[in-house]
């Protein structure tokens, strides 16, 4: 997208309704302190603001010593943002305002091995069926899609995963994700690779740090980077592969990737699983022989909490696995956070343990002295967040919302076509 001038009045209303809705500005005085603009100016771009409905009056006043000043603030409720997350047995489809609140949130199984274009057409029908649902006769104001797969994020495309995985899982390279999903809601959309998302999700808490890792536990192990408050991709879309990270040179074990002893080959649910189907032949696991089949990896975690011997190894070795990796990571980039979640096994204690007592083991005092080491929310609630957030925050960036402030709505689908290379970007 182009640049625009700071001196653009939408540009100007964009940064009133930023310092608004962050809290840092947020009345007329602070506004104007803050923006170094006239309390004309401030006046003519709040009420510009208050017409497009992005904020309101609190109710409140504040004083700093003198006559007390109109509080405003950010109005969430204003619209409505569609997220599809895509995972490797389905997929999730939610709605949220631009708070971020929730408003729906659907989970779907489906069979990911088809033509990804039928993929795509069910989840828009899920996504017309929220619409409807939540009677919104507009298309929303955005759509975030997060890929079990690298996404080029400027074009909105996929890109070849570094390893492969079972057929027909992956997205065909180059596939135009955002594309297809803009023609067919008629809305602007972004897309990004799950555990990105899930660091943009863990990004937009409260509380959260400027610099933080988000580890992201599925069928394998991806994980997103936060610095300074913006997602690191890196030069070819594929920052955060800690999956394949060396962590037991020494091992057996193969991964997906060829190599011996990866990450992924310790703490990946295919590994896991595969490791106890072993187990299970070999009759090494009284409790998994009295689990039906096929063995997943929730009856692994279970037997470990139950005392099975088998069972519980299976969780220390990819707790220390991972333990290991992290360690590597949090010396050599220094997060003040790292947040592991996404499915069972980042939800054991076992497994949460083990893993804070090898990091601490395997990393200098100075590394973790400070570091918070969190775990995600069980209904992996970092997805939809930060899929939120990701249109959110381009929606009222700047650049685009001086594009769409003067038609009063973010939509015109035949323009976002016609730049989207750029425009989206």
């Amino acid at each position: 997208m182009s640049p625009v001038s700071p001196q653009d009045p939408w540009v100007q209303v964009a940064e009133v309704v930023r310092l608004i809705r962050r809290g840092e500005a947020q009345t007329r005085p602070e506004l104007a302190d803050a923006t170094r603009l006239g309390r004309n100016v401030i006046t003519q771009r709040i009420q510009a603001a208050q017409d497009l409905g992005l904020v309101q009056p609190s109710g409140e006043q504040r004083s700093r010593g003198g006559r007390a000043a109109e509080v405003w603030e950010f109005v969430g409720d204003k619209g409505r943002i569609l997220t599809a997350m895509v995972g490797t047995a389905g997929f999730r489809v939610a709605l949220t305002d631009l708070d971020h609140r929730v408003l729906e949130d659907r989970h779907v199984a489906w069979e990911l091995t088809g033509d990804p274009l039928e993929t795509c057409e069910r989840i828009a029908a899920e996504m017309d069926a929220v619409l409807a649902l939540h009677h919104l006769g507009s298309p929303a104001w955005g759509i975030g899609i997060g890929l079990s797969t690298p996404v080029n994020y400027v074009t909105g495309r996929s890109v070849r995963p570094v390893t492969a995985g079972p057929p027909g899982l992956d997205w065909s390279a180059g596939m135009d994700v955002r594309g297809w999903f803009t023609r067919r809601m008629q809305a602007p959309v972004w897309v990004e690779a799950l555990p990105n998302i899930a660091a943009l999700g863990a990004a937009a808490a409260p509380d959260a740090p400027a610099d933080l890792v988000f580890v992201r536990m599925d069928r394998g192990v991806g994980s997103g980077i936060v610095s300074d408050g913006r997602l690191h991709r890196g030069a070819d879309w594929i920052a955060g592969e800690i999956t394949h990270i060396l962590v037991h040179p020494d091992s057996d074990r193969i991964c997906l990737c060829g190599r011996v002893g990866c990450l992924d080959a310790f703490a990946s649910r295919w590994a896991l699983e595969a490791e106890a189907h072993r187990a299970l032949d070999q009759g090494r696991s009284p409790f998994l022989a009295r689990r039906p089949a096929p063995v997943a990896l929730e009856d692994v975690v279970a037997g470990a909490e139950a005392g099975d011997p088998t069972c519980a190894e299976l969780v220390l070795r990819a707790a220390e696995a991972m333990g290991r990796a992290l360690a590597g990571i949090v010396t050599w980039f220094n997060p003040r956070r790292v947040v592991i979640g996404g499915n069972t096994l980042a939800d054991s204690a076992l497994f949460q343990g083990t893993v804070s007592r090898t990091l601490n083991a395997q990393t200098l005092a100075a590394s973790v002295d400070r570091l918070q080491l969190e775990h995600g929310t069980p209904d992996r609630a970092e997805d939809v967040i930060g899929a939120s957030a990701m249109v959110t925050e381009m929606l009222l960036s700047p650049e685009y919302l001086a594009e769409w402030a003067p038609g009063g709505f973010p939509i015109d689908v035949e323009v976002l076509m016609a730049q989207k290379h750029d425009f989206l970007a």
